[in-house]
Parts: C-alpha cells; sequence; structure tokens
C-alpha cells in the first residue's frame, strides 16, 4: 500500500504540466536563449539579441549573426454568459492559431569597446479572427451575426552603436 502510494506521488511530481500563459502583446524573451531562460535577458551577454533589452551587452558578445523562428499558437475564445433566458448565451473560438514569427541579430565589432548590431524582432497581438454568427448580436431584430477581429503587427528594427 505504502509503495503505491509513493510510485504514485513519484509519478505525479514527475508528469509534465501544460504551460499555457503567454505574456500577451511582448514575448516571453528576444532571442531564443532568452525565452529558454523565461525571458531574462538584460545582463546577460549571450546573443545579438541583446538590442533589444539592453544595448550596452552588444560589445561583449563580438562578431555575430543570430538567426530565430518562434512558433506561437494561443488558443483564444469569446463567451458570454447570463443573458437570463440564454437567447444570446454563446461561446465562440478564434480561427487564428498558429502563427511564425522571425527574428535576427547581427553584431559587427568595430573595436574592442565598440560595436555596430541590428537586432530585428516581432510583437504582437493575439490576432484573434472570430467569424460572425457564433455570438448573436442585440439591438436589431433577427439578431445579426457579428464578426471580430483583432491584429497588431509590429517589426522592431534596432540599429545598435553603444
Amino acid at each position: 500500500m505504502r509503495k503505491g502510494i509513493v510510485a504514485a506521488a513519484i509519478a505525479a511530481a514527475l508528469a509534465p504540466a501544460a504551460a499555457l500563459a503567454t505574456d500577451g502583446y511582448f514575448s516571453h524573451g528576444y532571442g531564443m536563449k532568452a525565452k529558454g531562460r523565461g525571458g531574462a535577458a538584460t545582463a546577460m551577454t549571450t546573443d545579438a539579441f541583446g538590442g533589444a533589452v539592453n544595448p550596452a551587452t552588444m560589445v561583449w558578445v563580438g562578431d555575430r549573426l543570430d538567426l530565430g523562428l518562434d512558433w506561437f499558437s494561443p488558443q483564444r475564445n469569446a463567451e458570454r454568459t447570463g443573458s437570463g433566458g440564454g437567447v444570446i448565451d454563446a461561446t465562440v473560438d478564434s480561427d487564428s492559431t498558429n502563427f511564425l514569427i522571425p527574428e535576427f541579430g547581427y553584431n559587427k565589432m568595430l573595436n574592442p569597446g565598440m560595436s555596430l548590431g541590428v537586432t530585428v524582432y516581432g510583437n504582437g497581438g493575439m490576432n484573434t479572427d472570430y467569424p460572425g454568427g457564433q455570438i448573436p448580436a442585440v439591438g436589431t431584430p433577427g439578431f445579426p451575426s457579428n464578426r471580430g477581429d483583432s491584429v497588431i503587427r509590429i517589426l522592431f528594427l534596432l540599429p545598435v552603436l553603444p
């Protein structure tokens, strides 16, 4: 009996849990190494993405080119409840679920204390795309279908001369 409880406790402790958190508009980190550290990069000198968080670190990374591609797959939905009789209660999932976000950084040492670099990365919203008809609108006869879209696409180009 005791061995079964211990085995169950160990299995529960070792079972992977899904991490489904996002930072919304902001990335968890800039560059794959920073993302692997949960975004910790401000005081670290590991790659040419330092220009995104602390341009002074660029002088310590040397001549380098870093490329990255992040797969972002948010699962979003909208829900309306509590309308009284349930006439307009509904749930709808966003049709947009997979996004590839490219990034790159380049750094060139000019002398031992000065470098010239560029860091390019993207931030964006959750890019929701709710097709009409799932959640009826109120206020007009027949509850016509509605549509909701939210797309934010921003590319940051950061020239760096520390």
